[in-house]
């Protein structure tokens, strides 16, 4: 037989798990809207509120490729992770297989990145690197959107970043 607080405890198991579920299904349908409004294959999300520059000071970690996730096994040192601070005019961080730090600027929505310091360990990333650096070499175009960076790196390249809160 049950009694009350059983009944009840299984009422708000339930009810947890409906919430997290609901959760996914926005989140899920928030990144599928992102990506549906897409017209190219290397376009930015459109996003008719864009967001002020000071949104970018944080730290972001890759999440997705062209919204494919990377496969972990290219990352010698985990997955890249970046910390913008607009406040120093700096990004730290490392991409998965080499340290970096430098100065970077926002204008408009673009990204420029000066004085780049990389460590240089030899990197087994299928490219992502290499592609990297070139693109924060020549300037980043970027939009963020339900707290993602799409930054397009090349053309039919988007790496997308999900921010992690200091």
């Amino acid at each position: 037989m049950f009694s009350i607080k059983g009944f009840l405890s299984i009422m708000l198991a339930c009810t947890c798990a409906a919430a997290c579920n609901q959760t996914e299904n926005k989140d899920k349908q928030a990144t599928e809207t992102a990506t549906s409004t897409n017209t190219t294959q290397n376009a930015l999300p459109v996003n008719n509120n864009t967001a002020p520059s000071t949104n970018l000071q944080d730290i972001w970690v890759l999440d997705s490729i062209n919204n494919k996730a990377p496969d972990s096994n290219y990352f010698a040192h985990g997955t890249p992770v970046f910390d913008l601070n607009l406040e120093k005019k700096t990004v730290s961080g490392h991409t998965g297989c080499n340290g970096l730090n430098g100065k970077i600027q926002v204008k408009d929505e673009k990204l420029i990145f000066d004085s780049l310091v990389v460590s240089k360990e030899v990197c087994k990333d299928k490219g992502f690197e290499k592609k990297l650096l070139k693109a924060f070499n020549s300037g980043v175009t970027y939009k963020i959107l339900n707290d993602k960076l799409y930054m397009n790196i090349g053309p039919g390249t988007v790496y997308i970043f999900r921010r992690i809160r200091r």
